[in-house]
């Protein structure tokens, strides 16, 4: 069944309205019509099986037929990835699959080491393209709720700082030998964890000087050197493992 997301607004006595870019994806690409049954999320926890009644040009508009509790299709574990840029098209998958793997929010991170420059018009429409990607991988893979990424480019002191309040924090640093993600005490179970992940000449010794004055804990993926693009999701995924619930 398809799988859309509106906010709690639009769902008024028993019909849910569909707006935007829905709206030409269900009448031109999916060709639903009356009748037809969807599933809509609001981002609150409510998953709802809606029967369309109006399939219009401008919205769409449907009526509930059940409703359950979304809320367990969230990690218990809630995971900034702080995710430094890299070159072409890698953050495209990295942010999908980063959502595929529960990630709570992205927020891209400039780093002394990044390749690539972007203008600040250029990072306007790239987290647009980054939002759009993340909000299809949530329908794809049955997330309650769309992770948010950006809303700008960050330092990686300003991401630490930010983020100096999370039960766990973690620089992931090619560099680093001796800890592991097993290594690391932890009292109790975490309930939100924020992460780094480097570029592709991985990050200065300075930053993560840096991101350690802020209680970030240096650590390492192994003994094999990872891409930038496949190091987040083995993060996220030993997270969620120990975790989270995978």
């Amino acid at each position: 069944m398809h799988r859309f997301f509106t906010s709690p607004e639009n769902i008024s006595e028993g019909v849910v309205t569909l707006c935007g870019s829905d709206v030409a994806h269900i009448r031109n690409v999916l060709r639903l019509k009356s009748g037809d049954r969807v599933q809509v999320l609001d981002g609150r926890g409510g998953c709802f099986v809606v029967s369309l009644i109006r399939v219009g040009r401008e919205k769409i508009q449907g009526r509930i037929e059940s409703r359950e509790d979304a809320r367990n299709y969230e990690s218990p574990l809630f995971i900034r990835l702080g995710q430094a840029l890299v070159k072409g098209a890698g953050y495209d998958g990295i942010v999908r699959r980063a959502v595929e793997l529960g990630v709570g929010h992205v927020v891209p991170v400039k780093s002394r080491r990044c390749i690539v420059k972007f203008s600040k018009s250029d990072m306007v429409r790239k987290t647009e393209r980054w939002q759009r990607i993340a909000r299809e991988a949530s329908k794809q893979c049955g997330r309650e709720r769309v992770p948010e990424v950006g809303p700008a480019v960050m330092s990686v002191e300003a991401f630490c700082a930010a983020n100096q309040d999370a039960d766990l924090r973690l620089a992931f640093w090619e560099e680093e030998r001796a800890t592991q993600v097993n290594d690391m005490p932890v009292g109790g179970k975490p309930s939100s964890a924020a992460i780094l992940i480097g570029p592709e000449g991985g990050f200065a010794a300075s930053e993560i000087k840096s991101a350690e004055k802020y209680g970030f804990q240096p650590v390492s993926l192994g003994p094999r050197l990872l891409r930038t693009d496949t190091a987040p999701l083995v993060a996220l995924s030993i997270l969620q493992y120990r975790w989270g619930d995978l």
